[in-house]
């Protein structure tokens, strides 16, 4: 939920008796005293567990857009076993545990693996390739020629059929986008669906003169365009301090005034930054829409578009934000299409079918998340508006990574490829639900808690903001966006367990690894604070402190290596570069999980 400037109240029609009520909700429920509760609806509920093992098969392009540039593509396969979705699975591959639960029995052989092909679904049916994958895998890379893919404006669909050791048969299918190269000046961003990253060409002011594809990781603020206004000199300010994007925030209706906007986007233009465009008062008027692709479309520094703002919460009109979409990706192909959301589970599937990339934007801080400030009524799952919807306990920045892994779990559940999720963090405080403003501790802590649970941007509301948040900000962005980011778009994301309130992830690439620490308790921990590596991350030294006060050091025992320190501030993050040594031949590995 923003502040009330932003505000845009959902309606709900309950009839009681002969009469329709009009009844105000956020995120489907009455949160009015003079409103009583009722079921919002809209919600993912897990499906029953399967009595059978299922496989399910999954197909989709690495890059989306390919180009007519690019020679070679990749396709992502995907095997993983479940009780929850899939195809039903012969079993003979699975032995018994104790207590008679099954597990997938841990040698390597042929048996393992599926073989299948990959075909295009046109008349010709033409073959693509065929190959092999191991069973209960994600994120198995196939590389494939695309000179049979002729440079288009529609997108190719493609089919994998998979066989299984019982000849069970597992089919799926993709599209594959290779448009025409650009003729008209105008940028291109990939997405990498495989970390879930950005791709782009630096076109722009002092970046310009690069042909490489490079990973992106956007970093900036959702920007009040008043302030914007106020001077020219504001927009160098905000370049100064290192954010990457510029997302102005339009006022009512249309939304800008297009003459200041055009100076706006050419100065961002010679000073690198790249456009998120919102059409948040617009994105329901078809005409509107075009209007304002069709004129901003082919600048070089177009980075995506973005719709629907908190469209979950507002109510909106369940298709509307799947309609811009088709509509935006019909007129421009070249770059994604985002929006955030701000409800937990509330018409998920509908409304993030609208977009390449979710935002989720849960603001935790300075409000109480059980009882209502602003409308004295209590907050549960059918009722109230506290701010931070069906959030937990108050200040607990915990919520802030539930949100992604949430939305990520519906992907799942929902039988869909992932969504490109990013984060965005509360930087503003002391109005309405939000009796005050995070901390520099808490800003840092929430951003890093969204990296760990795979958010791949950051865009936070909104600027400006207080100068702490701005002295601490621009100090992060420049940690995030340079050595980070070289690990959070080119790796899988490891969990790393650690004691309490601690979250670490890990992320592996070539002789290195990243480590985030975050403290998300308030309290100081004394005593030993220990924590055990992956066995696969052999590591030998700390070789860089990019965040955080160098307390950690690096030991080992017999059997793994240990990150330790011998106390820990509350709230404190910490950002980490290893060097690994030669990698551990280990056998015996545990069973593959099975979700």
């Amino acid at each position: 939920m923003r502040l009330s400037g932003q505000l845009t109240l959902g309606f709900l029609f309950a009839l009681l008796g002969r009469f329709t009520l009009a009844v105000d909700t956020w995120c489907g429920k009455a949160y009015r005293p003079s409103n009583a509760a009722f079921d919002p609806g809209g919600q993912i509920i897990t499906p029953p567990r399967s009595p059978a093992l299922l496989l399910d098969v999954k197909i989709r392009p690495r890059a989306q857009p390919y180009l007519e540039e690019d020679v070679a593509g990749a396709f992502i396969v995907d095997a993983p076993l479940s009780y929850f979705y899939g195809q039903p699975y012969e079993d003979a591959l699975f032995g018994l545990q104790d207590g008679g639960a099954r597990k997938l029995l841990s040698n390597v052989s042929e048996s393992n693996t599926i073989s299948f092909y990959v075909s295009r679904s046109d008349s010709a049916d033409r073959p693509i390739f065929h190959d092999t994958v191991k069973v209960n895998s994600t994120g198995s890379l196939f590389e494939f020629d695309l000179s049979s893919f002729e440079p288009s404006s529609k997108p190719y669909n493609v089919s994998i059929v998979a066989t299984g050791p019982d000849s069970h048969v597992f089919m799926a299918s993709t599209k594959l986008l290779r448009l025409p190269n650009r003729t008209d000046g105008g940028s291109v961003t990939k997405i990498d669906s495989l970390y879930g990253g950005l791709l782009v060409k630096a076109t722009t002011g002092s970046n310009s003169g690069h042909d490489a594809w490079t990973p992106f990781f956007p970093y900036s603020f959702y920007l009040d365009g008043n302030w914007l206004g106020e001077s020219s000199k504001n927009m160098e300010s905000l370049k100064s301090y290192s954010y990457n994007v510029l997302h102005i925030v339009p006022t009512g209706g249309l939304g800008y005034d297009f003459e200041q906007l055009d100076g706006w986007l050419d100065q961002a233009q010679q000073l690198g930054l790249w456009i998120m465009f919102d059409m948040r008062w617009q994105y329901q008027n078809a005409s509107g829409v075009e209007w304002q692709v069709n004129r901003l479309r082919a600048r070089s520094n177009i980075l995506l578009w973005y719709t629907a703002d908190e469209p979950d919460g507002q109510v909106d009109a369940l298709d509307a934000p799947k309609q811009a979409y088709d509509q935006i990706r019909s007129l421009d192909p070249y770059h994604p299409v985002s929006l955030c959301l701000n409800c937990e589970n509330y018409h998920y599937q509908e409304y993030s079918a609208g977009a390449d990339i979710i935002l989720s934007d849960v603001y935790p801080i300075g409000t109480n998340t059980s009882w209502s400030t602003q409308y004295n009524t209590v907050c549960n799952s059918t009722y109230g508006c506290c701010g931070c919807d069906n959030c937990q306990g108050y200040n607990n920045l915990s919520n802030v990574p539930a949100r992604l892994d949430t939305y990520r779990d519906y992907q799942l559940l929902l039988g869909l490829p992932p969504k490109v999720l990013w984060g965005t963090p509360q930087a503003f405080g002391n109005s309405e639900f939000w009796k005050h403003t995070p901390t520099p501790e808490e800003k840092v802590a929430m951003t890093m808690l969204s990296v760990n649970h795979g958010a791949k941007g950051i865009i936070m509301w909104m600027f400006p903001t207080n100068p702490d948040l701005t002295d601490v900000t621009s100090r992060l962005v420049k940690v995030l966006t340079s050595t980070c980011a070289d690990y959070l778009l080119r790796a899988d994301m490891m969990i790393v367990s650690g004691p309490g309130m601690l979250d670490v992830t890990a992320w592996m690439v070539g002789g290195s690894v990243l480590v985030s620490i975050v403290n998300s308790a308030y309290q100081n921990t004394t005593g030993p604070i220990t924590l055990d590596l992956p066995a696969e991350l052999v590591a030998t030294s700390i070789t860089s402190v990019l965040w955080g006060d160098g307390g950690w050091r690096l030991t080992s025992t017999s059997l793994t290596v240990l990150l330790e320190r011998s106390d820990l501030q509350g709230l404190s993050t910490d950002i980490l570069v290893l060097s690994l040594g030669p990698q551990l031949l280990l056998s015996g590995q545990n069973p593959t999980a099975i979700i």
